[in-house]
């Protein structure tokens, strides 16, 4: 559970090793010197459903779903990085960047049952059924990730918007992450009964390699739009806003490992299940930034990830007569949007000065 915590606090101990230097910024990549970053918002995780009860007959019923797994599933997020300028690679401008995250998001749900209620054990498939049943949820999650890429940008800093798109630079990264979560049914008849408990843990974790493209976009190509989002006293630009892009794909080794412990309650029965396996992942990544200039060596960014797992673990649990309970996967959407704070090192400012 601090694994995530030590991460990033490793990430922001690096900025105080580096050597300020002439700070400007270059898009969105540092262009003669270092940034820090540090920010918070909120984490969207939507994850595969667990489906442990059932209902009908014990040689024939299907399963309930008992957690919430919808895109409203949110928790809080917190992150940091740093990146500084690494010279030239021939005519190409390069910087190194270190960065994490994590994020806690936890969900509770409530399954009723009130004819042909079914409960297999995961490890033996023993099976028990009743006529009512209700079964509470507590899943919680973390997600929590850290990052080590080199960008590729152009020699000179590019200060004009473009009418559409302009790519800065190219990116090679590796890449750790983690989603490890904890689950907790309990379940009762309605007589107040306890049935069963049921906890689980689910870990996986991601090592991989991606590549990206990153750059700056606007508005100005939408006809009479363009003209009040970009240009001379346009709107973004009274506001003071730029906005950028950036693109990622990378593939995972993704590891799982899965513990269970399951009991009933009114007989002395308690068992224990353990598996791994590993699986491909693909993981891609939109991520948008709106950067508001406050000082001549900081800014706000409003930033949003928007990324696609291919590989999430799904269990699909012992039914009593059929498979024993395995590790399957599925493919989920997650969304992390922070408010970051971002601060250029040394004496030099990180921004030029604005027009007069």
């Amino acid at each position: 559970m601090h694994k995530p915590v030590l991460l990033i606090a490793a990430t922001l101990g690096l900025a105080a090793l580096v050597q300020p230097a002439n700070a400007q910024d270059m898009t969105t990549a540092t262009f003669n010197g270092t940034t820090i970053w540090v920010g918070g918002g909120v984490q969207f995780l939507s994850l595969p459903d667990i489906r442990f009860t059932g209902v009908g007959n014990p040689g024939n019923f299907r399963r309930q779903k008992n957690s919430e797994s919808e895109w409203l599933d949110f928790g809080g997020a917190v992150g940091g990085g740093v990146e500084t300028a690494l010279g030239f690679w021939g005519g190409t401008r390069v910087t190194g960047a270190v960065k994490g995250f994590w994020a806690d998001v936890e969900t509770d749900h409530r399954t009723n049952c009130s004819s042909g209620c079914v409960v297999v054990d995961p490890a033996t498939g023993f099976l028990q059924s009743g006529s009512t049943l209700r079964t509470n949820t507590d899943r919680q999650a973390e997600y929590w990730g850290a990052q080590a890429e080199l960008k590729f940008g152009r020699a000179e800093p590019v200060y004009e918007k473009p009418n559409f798109y302009r790519n800065d630079y190219f990116i090679v990264g590796a890449d750790i992450r983690g989603i490890d979560q904890d689950n907790r049914l309990r379940g009762r008849a309605f007589n107040g009964l306890d049935v069963f408990t049921y906890k689980e843990g689910l870990d996986t974790t991601y090592v991989g390699g991606y590549i990206g493209v990153g750059g700056e976009y606007s508005f100005g190509f939408i006809p009479f739009v363009g003209s009040a989002v970009k240009g001379v006293g346009g709107l973004y630009d009274r506001l003071g806003l730029r906005t950028f892009i950036n693109l990622r794909a990378g593939l995972y080794n993704a590891e799982t490992d899965y513990d269970g412990r399951f009991s009933f309650n009114f007989i002395p029965f308690n068992s224990k299940i353990s598996q791994s396996n590993d699986e491909l992942a693909f993981i891609g990544t939109v991520s948008l930034e709106t950067r508001k200039q406050i000082g001549m060596r900081s800014s706000l960014s409003l930033w949003t990830d928007y990324e696609y797992i291919s590989s999430v673990p799904e269990m699909r649990y012992n039914n009593g007569s059929g498979p024993p309970t395995q590790i399957d996967d599925d493919g989920i959407f997650a969304s992390r949007t922070m408010l970051r704070l971002n601060i250029g090192l040394g004496p030099a400012a990180l921004y030029p000065a604005p027009p007069p």
